[in-house]
């Protein structure tokens, strides 16, 4: 694939995703998951074209989810989580394969994944009150509490993501070909 052609596919991917995104500000309460939804598109770029447009348009979605949407929750999620998530889960799960080494694979991830959840509670602490149904700010051990359960959520994402990536690459690949 040429550039122009990985430029406008990037392109398109970052569109739909901001689109997606934007369908928090019709249905807030999914707002978590359509972030989540979203950052599944950027795993087709890193697929396609690369990891280098995959952080192209990852990023020109989440801008465009800040500047333009009228609910920025759902950008904000993305940015911090979901739109670079796709980009550095391939890079671990290919070293992985390489180095045979499941088990280091998954440390990564998971640390990756709870110094995301904890910067973006450090700055955005409310988004964690939105997106969760029962405040835990109250609790001496709530913070904790929310990520450890956070993980058992990612975990449980990540499986279905490398699922949904495998059925990409024989149903859906063999045919952008």
């Amino acid at each position: 694939m040429n550039r122009t052609k990985k430029l406008t596919f990037s392109a398109l991917i970052a569109a739909v995703c901001t689109l997606v995104l934007a369908g928090s500000a019709l249905l807030p309460k999914v707002t978590l998951s359509l972030a989540a939804f979203a950052g599944l598109f950027p795993a087709v770029v890193v697929i396609v074209c690369g990891y280098g447009w995959a952080i192209g348009a990852s990023a020109v979605a989440g801008a465009l989810a800040l500047l333009l949407l009228p609910e920025k929750t759902a950008g904000v999620w993305f940015l911090f989580f979901f739109g670079h998530y796709p980009i550095w889960k391939l890079l671990i799960e290919s070293w992985q394969a390489k180095e045979e080494m499941p088990l280091w694979g998954w440390i990564l991830k998971v640390l990756g994944f709870s110094a995301c959840m904890a910067l973006l509670y450090w700055l955005f602490g409310s988004l964690f009150a939105a997106a969760i149904p029962f405040a835990f700010a109250e609790y001496t051990f709530g913070p904790y509490i929310l990520l450890i359960a956070l993980a058992i959520c990612f975990v449980m994402y990540d499986m279905a993501f490398s699922i949904l990536i495998g059925w990409f690459r024989v149903k859906v690949l063999p045919k952008l070909k």
